[in-house]
């Protein structure tokens, strides 16, 4: 009998082999699923909403950024609804973005497009600080503009449950939200499901900043090198009228500039270096903050932002969090030290909430990049019983591999990891 037994367990294990393509999680995660990997779905169309949720003037050279914007793939018949929170920069309508919803869609659900608190037009249109990066702060925040969402598509969706996901940094923020609708209770999400989640969205920072960092001699490779994807990217957008400098972009040059596997690094580096540039800027002209710019300057519509970025500097997001991030919640709050708010930007902040949550799964991989050894393991031991843990795919590189969603799917429909 245990004979049979064994020759059942080895039979089992040899019909499941995860054949996603790519064993090295920087190669994943630059190459990401080859579409013969991925399920079949449509290419179905969004429906792009605005919510005007301040007040505030939007900078005149920023006017493009005005007024929040999420987007919507409905079906015409009663669906659960879900809410997919973006990665970190990333708009509701990026590629992955676009893809997962599609995916989704394809599924059942009636899909309600989100950004996360990185995102550009998020930082100059919704946020209160114009300082995102806490992560308490940043998911009351969302959490209220999804009650404006979901009551502004109310006449164009039909349903009666409601789910929440995200990847990334929306992973995170996914599983704080449900922490505060666990309190509130206002959406009583069905199931909540993190893609790739960080733990701590400092220790995260530090990886990502130092992949570039620590693989570049000087400041003159650096500015070579940013140049010459920039150059890449003007390049291919001839082609692609599409084609922005973010992450997707950087990564679709990995052919094109002829890079091998040991600068891999230093292209995930330069993908989220561009975000931190960015937010760099935005933040410290909405903020005032006076690091960068002069707060008393008069900004005009079309003027230039290459001496802004020359002061910048390529700076990082520990730059962010230093000079801007902290000072901003600093004057908000007198008695906050940097360790409070690392702390309060840590999953472990609702750990309570994730060991007795049961409607809440974690999907990662052994080889994530975004986060430490202790990160993990911390993962591992409060989500225990609630995590899918796959051997390889680097960050979000196999988020989309059809074993992948087939297991998300299962998840959100009947509530069991497999």
């Amino acid at each position: 009998m245990k004979k049979i037994i064994f020759i059942y367990l080895i039979i089992s294990l040899w019909g499941y082999c995860y054949d996603y393509p790519y064993k090295d999680p920087y190669l994943a995660t630059v190459l990401a699923t080859p579409s013969k990997y991925m399920p079949t779905f449509k290419d179905t169309n969004f429906k792009e909403i605005r919510l005007d949720l301040k007040e505030d003037n939007v900078p005149p050279n920023l006017w493009y950024l005005d007024g929040f914007r999420f987007g919507l793939m409905a079906q015409d018949y009663e669906a659960p609804a879900i809410f997919l929170l973006a990665g970190t920069g990333s708009k509701y309508n990026s590629q992955k973005m676009i893809t997962m919803s599609r995916i989704l869609y394809q599924n059942g659900f009636s899909v309600i497009m989100l950004p996360t608190s990185f995102d550009y037009n998020y930082i100059i249109s919704a946020s209160k600080t114009h300082a995102p990066g806490f992560l308490k702060k940043d998911s009351n925040e969302i959490y209220n503009i999804m009650k404006l969402a979901m009551d502004k598509v109310k006449d164009d969706i039909k349903y009666k449950e409601i789910y929440i996901t995200g990847y990334s940094l929306g992973g995170t923020v996914a599983l704080s939200i449900g922490e505060i609708d666990s309190q509130e209770k206002y959406f009583n999400f069905k199931r909540i499901v993190a893609i790739n989640p960080t733990v701590n969205l400092y220790d995260s920072a530090k990886i990502l900043d130092n992949l570039l960092d620590d693989n570049i001699k000087d400041e003159e490779e650096l500015e070579q090198l940013l140049q010459s994807i920039i150059l890449g990217i003007m390049q291919y957008s001839q082609k692609n009228k599409n084609m922005k400098i973010d992450e997707t972009a950087v990564y679709s040059l990995f052919k094109q500039l002829n890079m091998d596997k040991e600068k891999l690094k230093i292209l995930i580096g330069v993908a989220f270096r561009f975000i931190a540039i960015d937010i760099n800027y935005i933040s410290d002209i909405m903020t005032k903050s006076g690091v960068y710019t002069d707060p008393n300057e008069k900004i005009t519509k079309f003027q230039s932002m290459s001496e802004y970025y020359s002061i910048i500097n390529y700076s990082n997001f520990q730059n962010y969090v230093e000079r801007i991030g902290f000072k901003t919640y600093k004057k908000l709050d007198e008695n906050l030290t940097m360790e409070d708010m690392i702390e309060n930007s840590s999953l472990k902040s609702i750990e309570g909430y994730l060991k007795k949550a049961e409607n809440v799964a974690v999907f990662t991989n052994e080889d994530e990049l975004i986060l430490t050894p202790e990160n993990l393991k911390y993962l591992k031991e409060v989500m225990k019983g609630k995590i899918k843990i796959y051997p390889y795919g680097g960050h979000c590189g196999n988020m989309f591999y059809r074993d992948n969603i087939v297991s998300m799917v299962y998840y959100l429909k009947r509530g069991e990891l497999r």
